[in-house]
């Protein structure tokens, strides 16, 4: 978190050339840290042992070519824990340390195929009660607020009935929960425990979600 902080007021190639011992020390800390927590998950879910760090973990290096913003480097650490690695298009669980109280955790379903999103749609105008049993727990409610709203429909999708009850849940385009971290959270020594925990709590709805693409033929 020292090395991020300073990045944030340094985002340029030569304070990061001058600093990249710095950066090696703090990476290696994020690798190890990665490591434990995939070994942890992997006793709530399967799918992820075998996995090593390197599968997980995003670059720190951004990518320019279509970004109005030419600050070269991301000032997070960020990872996301998936059966396949951190592209693979199943539900995976998503760790960002960020100074500023802007770290994170959670997770579940980022879709870009269209016959995906159409096959959750599909099972959730058919059977809406199966997600909504699990993200309106006192649990769930625990670690997370509603479902992350990025791209999300102003209006029902078209082949729908917008009157549908629990239309709104038609109008996400990914389906995804986040706790948000404090520095204290980060820097405390109940961070794996919390992580576990929130991994644990969004386990089922990654699970239901995964069984109605995996149902749809689509994985």
């Amino acid at each position: 978190m020292p090395f991020l902080a300073a990045l944030q007021q340094n985002n340029n190639k030569q304070w990061f050339d001058q600093n990249r011992n710095w950066y090696k020390a703090a990476q290696t800390d994020f690798v190890q840290l990665v490591t434990d927590m995939i070994e942890i998950l992997s006793d709530a879910e399967p799918k992820f042992a075998g996995l090593t760090a390197k599968d997980c973990i995003y670059r720190i290096f951004r990518d320019l070519r279509f970004s109005l913003d030419k600050t070269p480097y991301k000032t997070h650490f960020s990872a996301n824990i998936a059966p396949g690695g951190k592209n693979s298009p199943k539900c995976g669980f998503y760790i960002q340390f960020e100074p500023h109280n802007l770290s994170m955790c959670g997770g579940g379903l980022w879709i870009e195929d269209k016959n995906i999103l159409k096959a959750v749609r599909d099972e959730l105008y058919s059977v809406p009660e199966d997600l909504l049993e699990i993200i309106e727990t006192k649990e769930f409610k625990r670690y997370f607020g509603p479902l992350w709203d990025y791209q999300k429909l102003k209006k029902v999708p078209t082949g729908y009935d917008p009157n549908f009850a629990h239309a709104d849940l038609l109008k996400y385009k990914h389906f995804i929960a986040i706790n948000y971290l404090t520095d204290e959270q980060v820097a405390s020594p109940n961070l794996y425990e919390h992580i576990a925990n929130v991994h644990r709590t969004l386990h089922p709805m990654c699970r239901l979600l995964d069984s109605i693409i995996e149902d749809a033929g689509l994985l």
